[in-house]
């Protein structure tokens, strides 16, 4: 056993520093995992370690303490980048410094420092906050938001950040109130202090948390980390790394009108440093790129969208060449932006938005571009998407640039795979989405808690599909019957006690709250509404239900100190989000470059469509539910196609203590009674 293993033995072991030193309970899974990572720490060569660890087993300090173990006998010659899709989770990691520190000091070991390395929009604008300060009306807003100034404009701490102002009630009646607060790269030095007081430390700091997509950011070559003199990462660890790629997309998604941002630049041309004759001649730019792009609509009148590239040559030529228009008129523009006027900064980044969606366009030739049109009135906008991002995230394996050397990497999530598959194959999926090879990856291993919570399942009974049979990408209208249904399954887990219901959108949420109208117990969240505002009424007891499609993830709904607060979980269908017609042309564009057939790229896409979706199933039904050792709930679903010997029989997404109740589970049946037919328009896609 090597001197790290040992010591990591020493934290997890039954009777060791945790059981002793902090009263925890002793996890034999915990133990077995942290022995994992030790494994992959000790490691001569670079290698990627795949450890799936279940709710319950104690994952991150599992991972935490044997990184920051290995530091600390290394001093000077280890650093580590741990990321994350949650900022919740990134906080959480940053609060259990204080008891690293300890355990390695009852080691024997100096301290590590850990330090955040959050994007600039998660830090507060001091100057913002007053702003906004001066321009509420209610008392109670006005006074915490002074006192939230206070806080950033003297010291560090939890508050310089925008999910600092999120808890508190008497701030629940400011709409947007994180975009409103948010650091902008137009703050001053000074408003910006904080953030970039981490942006330093981070560069000399042994580990650093981040998230996906600033970790996505330095896989391509942008500087995040500081100069070439600081320290490169020796080792990273991607925890929620099944949602790296949605990241990683996220950073390629842009969509930008023409005339949008023509109406913008005229409205708020007075107030920028910009010469008139520049927004006029902008202006006029946009407005023939606008009228290039409804005429192609026309010419497409049957499609959605269409691949630039794919343009007829005398089509393409002319688009291009107005394209290239508009981005010299716009670029004095785009390059000279000031937002001393903090209410105009959204506006002022659309400009930007376009002027690099439109330089993309016309100069990056790796990247599959698009024209889309509105469905009703065919207005044009450019839209880029790029698919196969996430497999840059393997140059972490090869090096990034002359500054960062190869790195082993540790994969790691509750959800990692959704497959009944074990070993390598479980995870051939999202190692094949990273761009990982399989030599590279040395350690896998599944981890789940033996005795971690209470499950009662109800399934739907004899019920119609959710939808009318049609094919793929058609409109899909709602079957009444099984809204109705729904909505009698939902108010009798309301009329049992607390329930959480998941919908895959706010139009099915509309469509359940127009049938249960009546019922004043229950909240629906609608889209532009804040979800706390709906959870504290539930804490409260104003209400016995929230009907929501946000709370599948990153969302923990608790009573007082933390007890049990929810009775049933209930999940109207698998929330299956299909494909924009601009990703699965740039997907299937992609599959053909390397001459692969349009009918791989579709499977492919949809087979990844099916998995995010099994996987978000898995984190509303299991994971909103249970997050103690004692809990103990009912958790319903009235989609038909799920359940034992059913289409869906969620091998590998139903964690393997909870089986025997979900192949004994019992069926909701009710009254066959239906509401007026209801057609309503949703793109869905079932495999």
């Amino acid at each position: 056993m090597s001197d790290l293993a040992h010591a990591v033995d020493q934290v997890f072991r039954a009777g060791g520093i945790l059981v002793r030193d902090f009263s925890m309970d002793y996890r034999e899974q915990q133990h077995r995992y942290a022995m994992s990572v030790a494994e992959w720490l000790d490691g001569k060569t670079v290698a990627v370690s795949m450890l799936e660890g279940e709710t319950g087993i104690g994952k991150s300090l599992a991972y935490l303490l044997p990184v920051a173990i290995h530091i600390a006998m290394k001093p000077g010659k280890c650093r580590c980048l741990i990321s994350t899709y949650t900022v919740h989770l990134m906080h959480q990691l940053k609060s259990d410094a204080n008891v690293i520190n300890r355990v390695l000091d009852a080691l024997d070991l100096r301290p590590v420092t850990i330090v955040t390395r959050l994007g600039r929009s998660q830090y507060v604008s001091a100057g913002r906050v007053l702003s906004l300060a001066e321009r509420t009306a209610d008392a109670r807003c006005k006074e915490r938001l002074l006192g939230w100034y206070d806080l950033v404009t003297r010291r560090y701490g939890e508050h310089v950040y925008t999910k600092y102002g999120t808890g508190p009630e008497s701030l629940s009646a400011i709409e947007s109130l994180e975009s409103s607060v948010s650091l902008t790269e137009h703050c001053s030095r000074e408003d910006a202090r904080w953030y970039l007081s981490d942006c330093e430390a981070a560069t000399k700091a042994d580990i650093v948390l981040t998230s996906h997509t600033v970790t996505m950011l330095f896989a391509r070559g942008v500087s995040i980390f500081g100069s070439d003199a600081s320290m490169p990462f020796t080792h990273v660890v991607a925890d929620e790394a099944d949602r790296i790629a949605d990241a990683a997309e996220s950073i390629f998604r842009l969509r930008s009108s023409p005339t949008r941002i023509a109406r913008i630049i005229t409205e708020i041309g007075n107030t920028q440093n910009w010469k008139k004759a520049d927004i006029k001649a902008a202006c006029q730019a946009l407005t023939e790129l606008q009228v290039v792009l409804d005429e192609l609509g026309l010419l497409y009148h049957e499609k959605t969208c269409v691949l630039t590239k794919e343009l007829p040559l005398n089509a393409g030529a002319r688009f291009h060449a107005v394209a290239e228009m508009a981005r010299v008129r716009l670029k004095p523009l785009a390059k000279s932006i000031s937002a001393d006027n903090e209410v105009q900064y959204e506006k002022l980044t659309a400009i930007i938005g376009l002027y690099k969606s439109i330089k993309k366009t016309l100069g990056d030739k790796s990247r599959a571009s698009c024209i889309a049109w509105s469905p009703v009135h065919r207005k044009g906008s450019i839209a880029t998407d790029n698919p196969f991002a996430a497999l840059n995230f393997s140059t972490y394996l090869r090096g990034i640039g002359d500054y960062q050397p190869p790195v082993s990497v540790l994969l790691t999530s509750g959800t990692l795979a959704v497959s009944g598959k074990h070993g390598r194959e479980r995870f051939t999926p999202i190692r094949s989405t990273l761009g990982i090879k399989d030599p590279d990856v040395k350690f896998v291993g599944q981890f789940a808690p033996g005795d971690y919570g209470r499950i009662a399942f109800v399934l739907a009974g004899a019920v119609a599909k959710p939808f009318y049979a049609c094919r793929d990408g058609e409109d899909a209208p709602y079957n009444p019957d099984w809204l109705g249904y729904t909505a009698r399954m939902l108010a009798a887990c309301t009329d049992q006690g607390a329930t959480l219901c998941l919908c895959p959108s706010f139009l099915e949420v509309e469509e359940l709250r127009s049938l249960l109208e009546h019922r004043h117990d229950i909240g629906f969240h609608q889209a532009g509404t804040r979800l706390d505002v709906l959870i504290r009424q539930l804490q409260a007891g104003d209400i016995r239900s929230i009907v929501t499609p946000s709370a599948w993830e990153g969302v923990s709904i608790r009573g007082p100190g933390g007890a049990q607060l929810l009775k049933n979980i209930m999940v109207t269908r698998i929330p299956v989000q299909p494909p924009s017609a601009v990703m699965e042309s740039t997907f299937i564009a992609g599959y053909l470059e390397q001459g692969r057939s349009r009918q791989m790229a579709i499977r492919v896409l949809y087979s990844r469509v099916r998995e995010r979706a099994l996987r978000k199933f898995k984190q509303g039904l299991i994971g909103r539910g249970i997050r103690d050792s004692g809990d103990c709930i009912t958790a319903y679903c009235a989609d038909p196609r799920i359940g034992p010997g059913r289409q869906h029989n969620l091998t590998g997404v139903i964690p393997e203590r909870f089986m025997h109740s979900f192949t004994h589970a019992a069926y909701f049946e009710s009254e066959a009674c239906s509401p007026p037919p209801r057609r309503v328009q949703e793109i869905v896609a079932w495999l």
